[in-house]
């Protein structure tokens, strides 16, 4: 084996091993989201057409758009659920509006600098998250707007590596849009 082969190799181990340790080390937790099954699916009993809009997610995606959409196909009574942007004259649309919310400035100054030094200063925000906004329209006329806000704690720190376990026993963010999409359907309920 060549020298320079042994340096590509030392380099892409070491690459990886600082990728596991970076991904590793971070807590994610959503407020008021506890660690939930997932919802099971409704019996489809209902033959109106139902068309939902759903928002490209403005940052890094963690499963939420993919939730919204598994809930309005699968989840949902009706029978025909389709994506699109017009409002139908018979049946319903649900018209979703995803704004994230970034952390305060200094977390997010402490964020890059935590980054910077491979996560040996630690790092924390509790106010990011998402405002999600429902809109809901029944033949054609808009009935109501359901506002809900999702609050992420999100902590990383090298010291954190051997608690990222804790991970697994937090909501993840398809879970927590899955248990919001939820709510809103109950919410709502009046108008189905």
């Amino acid at each position: 084996m060549t020298i320079a082969k042994t340096k590509s190799n030392i380099v892409f181990i070491t690459g990886v091993v600082l990728s596991i340790l970076l991904v590793s080390n971070c807590i994610i937790s959503y407020k008021d989201y506890p660690k939930i099954l997932p919802l099971p699916s409704e019996e489809k009993t209902l033959d109106t057409n139902f068309v939902y809009v759903l928002p490209t997610f403005p940052q890094l995606n963690l499963g939420g758009r993919e939730a919204l959409k598994n809930y309005f196909e699968n989840k949902t009574r009706f029978k025909k659920t389709q994506e699109g942007v017009d409002v139908p004259k018979v049946g319903y649309l649900v018209n979703v509006k995803v704004n994230y919310r970034s952390p305060t400035p200094v977390a997010t100054a402490f964020l890059g600098v935590s980054t910077l030094t491979a996560t040996l200063l630690p790092a924390w925000s509790t106010q990011d998250g998402y405002d999600v906004q429902y809109i809901l329209y029944k033949d054609g006329k808009k009935v109501g707007t359901y506002d809900y806000h999702i609050f992420r704690n999100y902590a990383q720190w090298l010291l954190f590596v051997p608690i990222s376990w804790y991970n697994f026993e937090t909501a993840t963010e398809k879970e927590v849009f899955e248990r919001m999409t939820f709510k809103f359907f109950e919410d709502a309920k009046e108008h189905f």
